[in-house]
């Protein structure tokens, strides 16, 4: 018995043996680990059938000897040239990831020039060596921005291409593998504008409101550069001209502008549609006649800027008709949409446009709105403290009258009457400067709520 335990003890030293010499690194250099594993039990299982309980001393020790010796031969032998079979890869259930917050350097693009970048590689490195791998898709995080107006983040290329039109702009940008695992990265865009100065608005500049009626119809006007106008046109709706912008009056219908930056707020009107280009406007159909596209008008606010590049019209409210020149291509843009007209180019198809990339300069004031604006609210805010303090005193007077006609009761004793009306001066004494008091503050609280608005409207009205 005690040689059949040696001949099991050394199958185990066998295996451990073996199992040591394949589990570290370097060992096993030809055959896989099946191939050494069926060695291994053939070899043991020709042992065990070829001895017996009286010969296990003799015939098993020697087998396993033989055993140990074929196994290193053939699972440590560098000449065997039998390539190694991969384990078996569990595959572990993907995992969402969260987008990432990488930033890119600030990258130039050049307004009215093409502007191409690939971003694709970039982000798909984000996803990380767990990834399943692409096709992949490729978009924006709408709550992280948009490109500047003009570029497009094209969805299966990853390409940022297109004519910049806009100002500088900060986005997100997102790319989503084939097991729904996304990462984005903040892609900086820096527009320049070759050739052409940056247009600094004065702090003092003007506003000058004029009718449209007024203006020599043919004759070009032209806003000064430290002015902003405000034209009435003849159905009561309004035009907004930057400084340094030009127009020439048409018709009552119809205007011509040229370089500049212009906001038209035309109110709607009924009627049949925009005829063709050419066709005389009316009031159901106005026009607009930009350097690089004719606008057809029935009711909305849009704006229309024109540089050296081309012109851009975003449109905030509505639907506008908008063509080249010559009529080759018409897009109907509606509101929070935009197009651009390179020069002597043709209409691009409307965009969706970002709320920040829009300079809603027609709203801001001068100095001298602003200083009218601050003196406003300060009179008002005195005239309601006046009015507060007259109504509390009204009160306060209504109160004392009252109290004056009230008489002690006569059936108590003299001794305890006194004592009631002593009690009741001191309560009434008490209770009015509760009321004066609580007055007082509140008159204060109301008024540092109107000074606090004042300082407000002061620094950003």
């Amino acid at each position: 018995m005690k040689n059949l335990k040696g001949f099991v003890f050394t199958t185990i030293f066998l295996f451990s043996f073996f199992l040591v010499n394949f589990l570290v690194p370097g060992k096993v250099q030809a055959y896989t680990q099946q191939d050494c594993v069926n060695i291994a039990v053939n070899c043991i299982t020709k042992c065990a059938n070829s001895v017996t309980y009286e010969t296990v001393n003799t015939v098993g020790e020697a087998c396993v000897q033989k055993c140990i010796n074929e196994i290193t031969v053939y699972c440590k032998d560098p000449n065997n040239s039998q390539p190694q079979a991969q384990l078996p890869v569990v595959q572990q259930p993907q995992q969402k990831t969260q987008p990432t917050a990488v930033e890119d350097i600030p990258r130039e693009a050049v307004k009215g020039q093409p502007f191409s970048h690939d971003y694709s590689k970039e982000l798909i490195a984000l996803l990380g060596p767990d990834s399943p791998g692409c096709p992949c898709s490729f978009g924006l995080d709408t709550m992280g921005g948009f490109p500047p107006m003009g570029l497009s983040l094209w969805p299966v290329s990853g390409v940022l291409k297109g004519t910049p039109t806009g100002q500088d702009s900060k986005f997100r940008a997102c790319v989503t593998d084939v097991g729904g695992n996304t990462a984005c990265k903040v892609i900086n865009i820096d527009v320049k504008k070759e050739g052409e100065p940056e247009l600094v608005v004065p702090e003092n500049f003007r506003l000058t409101e004029l009718a449209y009626n007024n203006l020599t119809y043919g004759q070009q006007f032209q806003s000064s550069q430290d002015e902003r106008a405000v034209i009435k046109m003849p159905d009561g709706s309004e035009m907004h001209m930057d400084m340094g912008s030009t127009i020439t009056p048409v018709s009552d219908y119809e205007v011509k502008s040229d370089t500049g930056r212009f906001m038209y707020d035309y109110k709607p009107a009924s009627g049949g549609g925009c005829g063709p280009i050419g066709q005389s406007p009316t009031w159901a159909c106005r026009q607009v006649d930009a350097r690089d596209a004719t606008l057809r008008v029935k009711g909305t606010q849009f704006a229309v800027d024109t540089d050296k590049y081309g012109t851009n019209i975003t449109v905030m409210e509505g639907v506008l008709s908008v063509s080249d020149p010559k009529g080759k291509k018409t897009v109907e843009v509606a509101g929070g949409q935009y197009t651009y007209i390179a020069k002597l180019g043709l209409p691009t198809d409307p965009q969706s446009f970002d709320i920040s990339q829009v300079d809603f300069w027609w709203e801001k004031k001068t100095s001298e709105q602003t200083l009218q604006a601050l003196i406003g609210i300060i009179v008002v805010g005195i005239g309601l403290f006046i009015i507060f303090l007259i109504v509390a005193s009204v009160i306060i007077l209504i109160n004392k009258i009252i109290s004056r006609r009230k008489k002690p009761a006569t059936e108590v004793a003299p001794a305890v009457a006194g004592e009631i009306q002593k009690t009741a001066a001191v309560e009434k004494n008490n209770g009015g400067k509760m009321k004066k008091g609580c007055s007082c503050a509140l008159a204060v609280m109301v008024f540092v709520l109107f000074v606090s608005l004042a300082i407000f409207f002061h620094y950003f009205v």
